[in-house]
């Protein structure tokens, strides 16, 4: 498909609409925009399907299969593997921080979310930009069971200590014994790492204006989120006659917490992990998670009168349940911006704009 020539070196996006939710944007340059999109030659799914593995050593080192943390390559030598869709992530508001996420448009498409190392990444892939992806020679894996591409990457930080007795064979006095070896082995978590800007610049291809009208936002409740399995997993959703209920998270289940924590991420010391805030529908029950980052972090949570639209990034986090214990919720939605509350909470958006 070739782009309309186009006159003017800019156009302003602002106050975008995005199914039940609207998203600032900065202006990009024209001189930014590609011609042409790729080829493309594999899904989503047959990425996930074909290269993906459960090999995750770190979290067991029995089996070596647990499949919360793996990293795998999608090889040079195979054909071109090139996915298309549009960028449905803003980091805008500090909530999504070095990573895009890429949904596809067509029937039964799936998302993923891609890690980049560099911020400010809307600037580059804007909300609604359409890209082609080569994902030969960069790795597919899962980060707390969720999957994600990026580059192979040794988490240092996350080390266990495998003690391994071997029997060895040696020379002694002209005459062979064995002999029992026993050492210790460091196994350290290997996951999908952020991929360098250049390239990530190289592999991924915008083309086109940004078009926010071409996501294609799903309606659905929080019931039908939790059923759907892992082809929901990073997609764009929106969620109807949803409130906060006032309730965090502890362990993956609903807990009271207290009058000064009823703020969307409060702080956590520089540790950084993201603040989970539970919502439900009338079908189920869910959380928001949200960073302490967020320059709406500090903003008050929603009183439960407020009831309508939410749409939000549906993400997986668990990283160390083997084997899935129903009793939890694993779902974390993603918030781009305040703008993601819609319709129902006008009034809300009132007092916090």
């Amino acid at each position: 498909m070739k782009n309309k020539n186009i006159i003017g070196a800019l156009f302003a996006l602002a106050i975008l609409f995005t199914g039940c939710a609207k998203t600032e944007l900065d202006p990009i340059p024209f001189s930014q925009l590609k011609g042409d999109s790729l080829a493309t030659t594999t899904t989503i799914a047959q990425l996930e399907a074909g290269f993906m593995t459960n090999i995750d050593v770190y979290t067991d080192t029995l089996s070596k299969k647990a499949g919360l943390f793996t990293a795998d390559i999608i090889p040079t030598d195979t054909t071109n593997m090139v996915i298309n869709g549009i960028v449905t992530s803003a980091d805008v508001s500090g909530n999504i921080y070095k990573y895009i996420v890429v949904q596809e448009t067509g029937l039964n498409g799936q998302a993923i979310k891609i890690s980049i190392d560099a911020g400010s990444l809307s600037g580059i892939y804007p909300l609604g930009q359409k890209v082609s992806i080569r994902c030969n020679n960069l790795y597919i894996g899962k980060y707390a069971q969720s999957p994600q591409i990026g580059i192979k990457y040794a988490n240092m930080t996350k080390i266990k200590v495998e003690t391994i007795t071997r029997i060895d064979t040696i020379h002694n006095n002209s005459t062979y014994v064995l002999d029992t070896v026993v050492y210790n082995k460091n196994i350290y978590r290997i996951e999908p790492g952020r991929i360098p800007l250049p390239i990530a610049m190289k592999a991924i291809h915008a083309y086109g204006m940004p078009d926010v009208t071409a996501i294609k936002t799903d309606t659905m409740t929080i019931a039908q989120i939790k059923a759907a399995g892992t082809s929901i997993f990073n997609k764009l959703v929106c969620i109807k006659n949803a409130f906060f209920t006032g309730n965090g998270a502890y362990s993956g289940k609903p807990i009271a917490i207290s009058a000064a924590e009823l703020i969307f991420a409060p702080s956590t010391n520089g540790v950084g992990y993201p603040q989970s805030r539970e919502i439900q529908d009338g079908t189920g029950s869910i959380f928001v998670a949200t960073s302490e980052f967020a320059n709406f972090a500090n903003k008050k949570l929603p009183s439960s009168m407020y009831k309508g639209n939410i749409t939000a990034i549906v993400g997986w986090y668990n990283d160390k349940d083997v084997s899935i214990n129903s009793s939890k919720i694993y779902h974390q939605l993603t918030l781009r911006s305040l703008n993601d509350l819609g319709k129902g909470y006008e009034g809300y958006q009132v007092g916090n704009n």
